[in-house]
């Protein structure tokens, strides 16, 4: 466990060192920022357009979720796997004495930190802006952050998605191209085959939307909760096996 622990911190921090991922962050802060005065511009021109100070934070959940979110997962990803097998820096990884399983699940522990790190920056700042914009509006934060929290688990089993995905590439743009092109193709044969929608994992990115009232059925949600982490399960094992027969 001693192991585990210390290869999490050393992941986290290589992660944080990079460059990229850093500028990723502030990249999320400026568009959430920007965004709460472009939706407030358009609420004053189009009067029939209801955005209030609560529902604003849900919004841009919404549109990050399944917009600019997956793409800094994806390359995320592959910073941590395909990229470090194109430099050659897995190969001191993998010559400490840890095994194979508690590398691979560090790395994917290492890319949920930045997740959750993401998606706190995205409440905050949309928070924040909707507190500017509307100074006297009064907040549900509660459900605001249950629908954050919420919507970490199908974030979380795209990374392991991801995570899958770059195991068969050398270098991280190869990585990053395969997997927005394997989830774009995900969303749109979603939008032609019929059921499909609702039983593939990237359907569930706004999760919270079906918590919603007038939509919330406590056997659905169970239903959909096994759904997506069988998922997960699947993408973990399948992502660990090519892991494990990996020569670098």
């Amino acid at each position: 466990m001693n192991v585990l622990k210390a290869n999490i911190i050393n992941e986290v921090q290589k992660l944080f060192l990079k460059k990229k991922v850093t500028v990723l962050l502030i990249i999320t802060a400026i568009i959430c920022f920007l965004s709460a005065f472009l939706i407030s511009s358009i609420k004053a021109k189009l009067v029939f357009i209801a955005v209030d100070s609560i529902s604003f934070p849900l919004i841009i959940l919404t549109i990050f979720t399944n917009t600019f979110l997956p793409l800094f997962i994806f390359m995320t990803v592959a910073e941590l796997f395909s990229g470090e097998l194109g430099d050659k820096s897995l190969k001191l990884v993998l010559v400490r004495p840890i095994s194979r399983l508690k590398i691979f699940i560090s790395k994917n522990i290492a890319i949920a930190i930045y997740i959750i790190i993401n998606l706190t920056i995205v409440f905050i700042v949309s928070m924040s802006s909707s507190m500017i914009i509307n100074a006297k509006a009064s907040f549900s934060i509660p459900h605001i952050m249950f629908a954050y929290f919420i919507d970490l688990v199908p974030a979380m089993v795209l990374a392991l998605f991801a995570s899958f995905i770059a195991q068969f590439f050398k270098n991280s743009s190869g990585a990053i191209i395969t997997c927005i092109l394997s989830f774009v193709g995900i969303k749109i044969l979603s939008l032609f085959v019929s059921g499909l929608n609702n039983i593939v994992f990237t359907s569930y990115l706004n999760w919270y939307s079906i918590w919603s009232i007038g939509q919330f059925s406590f056997l659905r949600t169970i239903n959909t909760l096994f759904m997506v982490l069988s998922y997960g399960v699947i993408f973990f094992t399948a992502g660990y096996y090519f892991f494990d027969k990996k020569e670098v």
